[in-house]
């Protein structure tokens, strides 16, 4: 099975000048927690999470109006439509991502692989150990005895 086959295609983007809070908003919108940063090419640039909206937005006490671009995460972790899903389950796996942008050989955006994308097209696979890989990076670090 290809990544094109189970990647979601109607993808909400957002770009780097758009405001955090309209950022926010479209997540909510359109209910999601993830949307790819493109620039005016359509080409990934980066990723904006609800948990950056979080972390580097309201925990920082950042403006509503901080453009997306100051806050989104730059390392973005790609898969391309063609790649083989065993390919992106293991790049899910060992990067401990639970999403991928799917990208074209020119750096579009074409599409978005989750988890539960895996988990849905084969249920015979290793989505398994992918999930627990991924919420590992969930798990409380361990506490040192004194």
């Amino acid at each position: 099975m290809l990544c094109r086959e189970v990647m979601k295609k109607n993808v909400a983007l957002c770009t780097e000048r758009l405001s955090v809070e309209a950022c926010a908003r479209m997540m909510r919108d359109n209910n999601i927690g993830f949307l790819p940063v493109v620039d005016a090419d359509k080409r990934v640039v980066g990723v904006i999470t609800d948990r950056d909206l979080a972390v580097r937005v309201l925990a920082e006490g950042l403006e509503g109006a901080t453009p997306v671009g100051f806050v989104m995460t730059l390392d973005v972790r790609v898969c391309h439509p063609d790649d083989k899903l065993q390919e992106a389950e293991w790049k899910m796996s060992t990067l401990r991502k639970s999403r991928l942008v799917v990208a074209d050989g020119d750096g579009h955006c074409v599409g978005v692989v989750s988890l539960s994308d895996v988990a849905q097209a084969d249920k015979r696979s290793t989505a398994g150990g992918v999930l627990r890989a991924v919420t590992r990076r969930e798990a409380p670090a361990p506490t040192a005895r004194p």
